[in-house]
């Protein structure tokens, strides 16, 4: 009986354990910071844009490297992938914002 207890610990602590490391990489990539739509942007809003989007980049890119071969490929791909829309998403404000300042001068 002793046995089969311990048995039943150790195979809800490993599945406990799996169960952590597929969520890696979708724990590294949450709360991305939220930006606005590319009509609704305000210059001044760039430089602290600029900071959230830097801090945020570097904590799930090394919480991302942590998680490499421990998260199911699909799931880290997706993690990556939403990384990515951020990323892609506040270049496409910071090109705006360049062309308007261009196009003032």
């Amino acid at each position: 009986m002793k046995n089969l207890m311990l048995v039943g610990v150790f195979s809800a602590l490993t599945l406990t354990s799996l169960t952590s490391y597929a969520n890696c990489a979708l724990a590294a990539v949450m709360n991305p910071p939220k930006l606005p739509a590319l009509d609704a942007s305000r210059t001044e809003d760039m430089p602290a844009l600029k900071f959230q989007v830097e801090t945020y980049l570097n904590r799930a890119s090394n919480g991302l490297a942590v998680c490499e071969g421990y998260s199911d490929d699909f799931v880290y791909n997706a993690a990556v992938a939403r990384l990515e829309k951020t990323a892609d998403h506040y270049n496409a404000l910071v090109r705006q914002h360049r062309q308007l300042q261009l196009s003032a001068k």
